[in-house]
């Protein structure tokens, strides 16, 4: 018998196999980020304080970090890492719908100078992102505040 026609589809079987096992799941009573509404205040909130600083982080500030640079698959994994805590923030609600997105806008348009107070005084800064959409509205509010002087 040909020692390498048996050799070779032996060691693929055995490596593919070994990799397979690695990728699965340890336990089964994992909740998915989908079924929590709300974030429990205290202890969630911190765990979700320390993922937005982890997605803001880069690489280099990372190795520095770690006391030394990373190499490429280093990095690569890095970001992968990134990607999906930025991921799990957007399944936990981080992200502002599109539907807060237009009720700003809205509440800037009709209240103008008023809802960019509001905004600044009563906005936490993971909420900051929607001071954007108020001051869209605001712009509108001007505008339409000047054509109705200027047709006077």
């Amino acid at each position: 018998m040909n020692f390498k026609k048996f050799f070779i589809p032996l060691a693929m079987t055995f490596v593919l196999s070994t990799h397979g096992y690695s990728a699965v799941i340890a336990s089964s009573n994992l909740v998915s980020p989908k079924k929590i509404e709300t974030p429990l205040p205290g202890k969630n909130e911190k765990i979700l304080q320390q993922m937005r600083w982890f997605v803001g982080l880069t690489a280099k500030d990372y190795g520095k970090i770690r006391g030394k640079k990373l190499n490429f698959f280093e990095r690569l994994s890095f970001k992968l890492n990134q990607h999906r805590v930025r991921q799990m923030l957007k399944d936990y609600g981080d992200e502002p719908t599109v539907f807060q997105k237009i009720s700003w806008c809205f509440k800037g348009l009709i209240l103008g100078p008023i809802a960019l107070l509001l905004g600044y005084i009563f906005m936490r800064d993971e909420q900051r992102e929607l001071l954007k959409w108020i001051w869209f509205g605001f712009a509108g509010w001007c505008i339409i505040l000047a054509l109705l002087l200027f047709s006077l």
